[in-house]
């Protein structure tokens, strides 16, 4: 795609060689080559001349985008939600692919009967410095079809949009990251460090089939010093009401805690009310969990965007920001299938989904909220128990280029870095040293956003076609040899 034509080279040698012999004779009398010293000299500086002209070569960005849409629309048709977490399908999208344009990929399979797999891609650079990898998941959260206006698979384009479960969580990384792979493959571009494609299995459950599995078996090999993975987004009326474009990269997670809250007392018959009703227990427990307040405690990435932004909107998004949270997100107390009406359960049950801050000490936080429910009846079990929230430095090569980049498309945009209030499988990855990014450098906003994991998920095809640009552009920048 890239390569400068002979028509173009030849003229430019041939050139060179007039003035080379002109003034390389010392009574500035021309001096002819001979046929073997013209081919000498041409093959000489074709050496030099040609990688200097092909970095010069304007990439064909109308018909990249249209290959990255069409793609886009395969990979968001394949079914790839979790449960089941079947990603077969999917990598196998890639893998062939891959194949087809010679870039070196393989297969890790977790378990062929349900379909886990992850893929490894790797396009090799100098060694010069470490890799980095561009990290995504090919599983989905599952949808409730009624609460869609369209197929949740059928990948349609309307009015500006391309609808499907994992349009914004997370196909679109993952289809951008592919195609700067690809990119960067036809283009020939020398690198110096490796730049590694990895689309796992299971995120959206535990992540311990897909990146937790990736970490313990093969970091040895993939030993990245950065990781550019889901987290972050072009985005507008998220932190401010003023329109403008802020680029959000994640550089740390909220850690995730989620506690099973659990009552107990007699069964009987809804016709005679007992003393003790699990039921009853559970919900003066779970209102005083309701009218609890946490207290605003502002982290240094926050503190960083406050700083670059002003205040931040009184909004629920910037609200996690900003503190410890609290969802009451199930709850479980009645007998039979249908529930009966009449019985009165033996057992009650509620699940809290808790996000606490980076620096926040997960045990503390739980007996503070033994202390606020006040019930020894009340008891508590943990579902997931939280790791280590490390915090990315920003300010490094990496960051800059980012900024640099989504500022030359977007002049009057802004780069801040950002506390991703959800959890991402860069935890596993900033554990073993690698600074992580979320990074997606396609303008979302609010109302666009707000359909990750519910109805009608879908993103706009101008940031689609945005985004490839600008990423491929980051990546190139900060892998290419200088």
């Amino acid at each position: 795609m890239c390569f400068v034509k002979n028509d173009v080279v030849i003229p430019l040698l041939t050139l060179y060689i007039k003035v080379y012999s002109f003034t390389n004779n010392k009574e500035g009398i021309s001096m002819k080559l001979n046929r073997f010293q013209e081919i000498s000299v041409f093959v000489l500086l074709s050496l030099f001349l040609i990688p200097v002209l092909t970095s010069f070569q304007k990439i064909d960005w109308q018909t990249i985008e249209d290959r990255t849409v069409e793609l886009f629309l395969e990979y968001l048709a394949i079914d790839t939600c979790n449960p089941p977490g079947d990603v077969a399908a999917a990598a196998e999208f890639f893998r062939a692919i891959f194949e087809k344009e010679g870039v070196p990929v393989q297969l890790i399979w977790t378990n062929k009967n349900t379909g886990r797999v992850n893929v490894l891609a790797r396009l090799k650079g100098s060694g010069k410095k470490r890799p980095l990898m561009l990290l995504n998941h090919m599983d989905t959260v599952p949808v409730d079809r009624s609460g869609w206006s369209v197929d949740p698979f059928a990948a349609l384009r309307k009015d500006g949009y391309i609808y499907g479960r994992g349009a914004l969580d997370m196909k679109n990384f993952g289809i951008v990251q592919f195609m700067t792979m690809l990119l960067l493959k036809k283009n020939n571009v020398a690198l110096d460090r490796d730049v590694i494609f990895l689309a796992v299995a299971d995120e959206e459950t535990t992540g311990t089939l897909g990146s937790a599995r990736i970490v313990r078996n093969k970091w040895g090999e993939i030993d990245a010093e950065y990781v550019m993975d889901e987290g972050g987004f072009g985005t507008q009326d998220f932190f401010t009401k003023d329109k403008r474009l802020i680029f959000s990269v994640g550089v740390a997670e909220k850690k995730v805690l989620w506690l099973r809250l659990s009552t107990s007392g007699p069964s009987g018959h809804g016709s005679m009310p007992l003393k003790e009703n699990a039921n009853f227990i559970m919900v003066q427990a779970l209102s005083r969990v309701a009218s609890h307040v946490t207290p605003i405690h502002i982290t240094p990435p926050v503190a960083e965007m406050i700083k670059r932004l002003g205040k931040l909107a009184d909004t629920p998004y910037n609200n996690a920001l900003q503190r410890n949270t609290i969802s009451l997100t199930v709850t479980n107390g009645f007998v039979g299938d249908p529930p009966k009406s009449n019985v009165i359960p033996g057992k009650a049950e509620a699940v809290l989904d808790c996000r606490l801050l980076p620096d926040q000490d997960p045990n503390e936080f739980v007996s503070k909220l033994k202390r606020i429910i006040d019930d020894p009846r009340v008891k508590f079990n943990y579902i997931e128990r939280p790791i280590e929230s490390i915090v990315s430095p920003y300010d490094t090569e990496l960051f800059r280029i980012i900024e640099e980049e989504t500022r030359a498309m977007f002049p009057d945009s802004i780069t801040v870095p950002h506390l991703v209030i959800y959890g991402t499988d860069s935890r596993f990855f900033r554990r073993k040293g690698a600074n992580c990014y979320g990074f997606f450098p396609g303008p979302v906003t609010m109302e666009e956003y707000k359909t990750i994991h519910g109805n009608d998920e879908r993103i706009r095809e101008k940031s689609l076609r945005t985004a490839v640009r600008i990423y491929y552009n980051v990546v190139k920048s900060f892998c290419e040899k200088k």
